[in-house]
């Protein structure tokens, strides 16, 4: 019997540690971790009105929005006060959670930071090599620059179901929450899709699958890969504009024994080729030919938003750690994992609009009538809440898991909860329709029991 390690907290370097996230939430529960006399935290989340960059809509330009405040630590920006008067000799560690990985972080010394060819690999338009090489069945795609003939480009890969375009600045920063992506059916593409000068875009054209929008995702150590639960991705085609927004990750999937083999596969695979360390993750479809990846996340992923900010805070130490050679007992590990991911009696998603009508209530109680959602003063079936955030207004809904029609997969009936946000809370999300998923019963594990 392995003898358990030190506690994840006394891996951690000696001394002074900054560490900078996202959350406020975060922030206090990462200063309980290490105690407030060793550990200065840091919420990008409290930044003063007045230091934010006005930024296009989207994950992607609020992590870069993200990643130039962390660059103002040596000196030039808001979170230099308090980390100076921390830290006056630049001898604390710098602790970033992912998925802040900016290109400057200031002169302290860092803890986990990926490495390059670990980051290459997020670029939508390289990922397919990886695959290829690694021997892991995907889609077909066409790779081309920004400004090629996209129609003539979709019509070889369509499969008779719908294109799906992939685009990416050539240089840019990372992209996120499912920014940079546009679909078609019939019809040319999109007219909102960018087309750019030679050398400034590059587009991957890929078949629609049909099928449960699927993560697999889990944690890679130097002997062995520690899978996460399979996940439920609630993605939502908005059919107006051609595009998706991305509501969060569930685990609501059951009989998954198939998937966690293949996220150890998959991992095991990321080491051997990239000497992979630390948290991953790969969105694909569930098809009825089985699953087929489409993007890789070198990083934890927020599917973990929904758990107790204590268990997150020691999830990305275990990451952060991981990608330093240093590991916890994995017996640990595997307890963290399987509490921070247990599947409960509610499911949370998530969704970011740009407007709420501020003569409109800010939370409202629903239940179900059927498949449609009504709200209820007294309804027992979710809960629907507003708030402002960096990114716009914030609506966070929670649903009895038991409750949910259809059996318990949450992408076919969420719609409905955009569309009475819309209704009651005054938001702006707009017509969105259910995942592409065409035969559920085919290809899709069985729901969890409630």
């Amino acid at each position: 019997m392995t003898r358990p390690g030190p506690p994840i907290n006394q891996l951690l370097p000696d001394g002074k540690v900054i560490v900078v996230c996202g959350r406020a939430d975060d922030a206090a529960a990462w200063q309980d971790l290490l105690g407030p006399a060793r550990c200065l935290a840091l919420a990008l989340d409290d930044a003063p009105p007045e230091t934010r960059r006005r930024t296009l809509p989207g994950a992607s330009s609020h992590l870069a929005w993200q990643h130039h405040a962390i660059g103002g630590l040596d000196g030039s920006g808001w979170l230099a006060g308090p980390a100076d008067t921390f830290d006056p000799d630049n001898t604390a560690t710098l602790v970033l959670p992912d998925p802040l990985d900016p290109p400057h972080a200031g002169v302290r010394k860092r803890i986990g930071v990926r490495q390059p060819s670990w980051r290459l690999f997020e670029d939508k338009t390289v990922i397919d090599t990886l695959w290829d090489v690694a021997g892991f069945p995907r889609a077909p795609s066409v790779i081309s620059d920004g400004t090629a003939d996209l129609a003539t480009l979709g019509a070889i890969v369509d499969q008779g179901t719908g294109v799906v375009c992939s685009c990416q600045p050539i240089g840019a920063g990372p992209s996120a929450g499912g920014d940079g992506i546009w679909w078609w059916r019939d019809g040319p593409p999109p007219a909102t899709i960018p087309t750019a000068k030679p050398g400034a875009w590059r587009v991957r054209l890929m078949p629609l699958l049909e099928g449960v929008p699927v993560r697999l995702h889990g944690l890679t150590l130097a002997t062995r890969v520690i899978p996460f639960p399979p996940m439920e991705l609630v993605t939502l085609p908005r059919p107006g504009q051609g595009t998706f927004l991305c509501a969060g990750a569930l685990p609501t999937l059951w009989d998954t024994a198939d998937l966690v083999a293949q996220t150890e596969r998959i991992g095991a695979g990321l080491r051997e080729r990239l000497g992979y360390r630390g948290g991953f993750s790969v969105d694909g479809i569930l098809t009825t030919s089985g699953f087929l990846p489409t993007d890789l996340n070198a990083r934890l992923t927020s599917a973990m938003e929904a758990a107790p900010s204590a268990r997150r805070v020691l999830l990305h130490a275990v990451n952060l750690l991981a990608r330093d050679g240093i590991e916890p007992d994995t017996s640990v590990v595997k307890q963290l994992v399987a509490d921070t991911f247990a599947a409960g009696a509610t499911c949370t998603i998530f969704g970011a609009a740009t407007r709420a009508d501020e003569r409109a209530t800010r939370k409202a109680s629903v239940r179900w009538d059927g498949d449609r959602l009504v709200s209820d003063p007294s309804g027992a079936d979710g809960a629907l809440v507003v708030t402002p955030s960096p990114r716009g207004w914030l609506l966070t809904a929670t649903l009895a898991t038991a409750r949910m029609p259809g059996g318990g997969r949450v992408g076919p009936v969420a719609p409905e909860v955009f569309r009475i946000s819309d209704e009651v809370l005054g938001t702006d999300f707009g017509d969105l329709a259910p995942p592409f998923d065409t035969q559920p019963t085919s290809c899709l594990p069985r729901i969890r029991a409630a």
